[in-house]
């Protein structure tokens, strides 16, 4: 629920708006409520649940959105493209914003715009459901609060992205920017060269923008130490967290780490 007499509220925009840095882990199949209270006790902020490479329950993949809404995190869709229906469909249901992959164009964006905010600024239409608690006293306060609180995140995983991504940063709206270092290096022909210099300078030169634009965004290497971390902060990088693992990778982590005494 809603704290401070607001209708709506995203936790981790507000957090960004502030200045604060935010913890964001990613969500692919384990939707379940162990996930968001371990998120919760830990000090997350942001959960990204994906739907690029993930087929979910569309049931069990709404009451997780609510679920997370209803323990302080702010559930944001990773979305491959944008269909109006879709995007209204998943904030009805309790999504508090998008992550959108392979942002490329001012017209992918502008499009993402429209769909998931209300008029007049775009065309998203009104339900009553998850989203506002099951109940419309007053909307034109809450189509006004939901604008607000629904969160755009670009993420960019090509040349073409990086190439626009000072025009996508400029689109009112845009709150931040992450990367896809994978893909991006695929499309510059370096599969898995993680560390290539011109991959990183790459997302390096995307950094820069943002931070002089004011636009949140994570680092083009994940810090690694506390330390790292702080260099970090003091330069102005506001999202953090393994944005780049899933749970296969923390479940197999965790399982290899409990393994090792008996090897």
């Amino acid at each position: 629920m809603p704290g401070d007499g607001a209708l709506i509220r995203n936790p981790a925009k507000e957090k960004l708006k502030h200045g604060g840095p935010v913890l964001a882990l990613n969500v692919f199949e384990a939707l379940r409520p162990a996930v968001i209270k371990i998120a919760s006790q830990l000090g997350c902020d942001l959960l990204l649940v994906e739907t690029e490479h993930i087929l979910h329950d569309p049931e069990r993949l709404a009451g997780f959105l609510l679920l997370a809404r209803d323990h302080g995190l702010s559930p944001t869709v990773t979305i491959p493209s944008v269909t109006q229906p879709e995007i209204g469909r998943l904030l009805d249901a309790g999504a508090l914003g998008f992550c959108l992959c392979h942002a490329e164009s001012a017209a992918q964006v502008e499009a993402l715009m429209r769909a998931a905010k209300y008029p007049p600024w775009g065309a998203r239409a009104l339900a009553h459901g998850p989203n506002a608690d099951y109940r419309m006293d007053d909307a034109a306060r809450y189509c006004a609060e939901a604008n607000a609180a629904t969160f755009i995140m670009l993420k960019l995983e090509t040349r073409r992205g990086i190439e626009n991504a000072e025009a996508l940063m400029a689109i009112e709206g845009v709150d931040a920017i992450v990367f896809g270092p994978g893909d991006l290096g695929a499309d510059m022909g370096l599969h898995g060269r993680w560390d290539d210099p011109a991959l990183l300078a790459a997302m390096e030169g995307v950094v820069d923008l943002a931070l002089a634009k004011g636009v949140a965004v994570e680092a083009a290497v994940t810090a690694r130490d506390r330390a790292e971390y702080e260099r970090q902060r003091a330069r102005g990088i506001r999202i953090f967290g393994p944005t780049r693992l899933t749970d296969y990778d923390h479940l197999r982590r965790g399982i290899k780490l409990a393994l090792e005494p008996f090897r």
